[in-house]
């Protein structure tokens, strides 16, 4: 059986991979807040004895609702009651407008998604040498 998951959170959770690595210490888990498209994620890690913590949100909009950012602006409450005071990553899509969202907000655009006008576009990767100048490559080096 495969996984119930919708395809764009995969998407939105290999885009968080790419900035915010395991490999460098960071946990991350879903918001429960989060709907739709758009998904919240808290991240956090723990570096020479302190916390750290990132909240993202992952946006497919255009145009990134003010009342979702506003709403990150909130506090972390840590598990024994003490307030965390953590950053704000927004990761979008190539070409959105991040017009209206505030300085202090870091914002990091998608590898795989972009807008065409008004349309979200998949991006794939570039197409690798062909097989033709792989063969090339080969009888030119003999």
């Amino acid at each position: 059986m495969g996984s119930n998951k919708d395809i764009m959170h995969q998407f939105a959770r290999q885009e968080i991979n790419r900035f915010l690595s395991t490999y460098d210490g960071w946990k991350i888990t879903p918001s429960s807040s989060s709907g739709g498209y758009d998904q919240e994620f808290i991240a956090e890690r723990t570096i020479s004895g302190k916390k750290e913590s990132k909240k993202v949100l992952v946006s497919f909009e255009k145009t990134v609702p003010k009342e979702k950012l506003e709403s990150m602006r909130s506090s972390i409450t840590g598990p024994y009651g003490q307030v965390q005071k953590s950053d704000i990553l927004l990761i979008v899509p190539q070409n959105a407008d991040t017009s209206t969202v505030p300085d202090d907000i870091r914002i990091s655009f998608m590898n795989s998604f972009s807008f065409d006008g008004d349309i979200l576009v998949w991006t794939k990767k570039p197409v690798q040498k062909s097989v033709e100048e792989k063969t090339k490559a080969k009888v030119s080096a003999k």
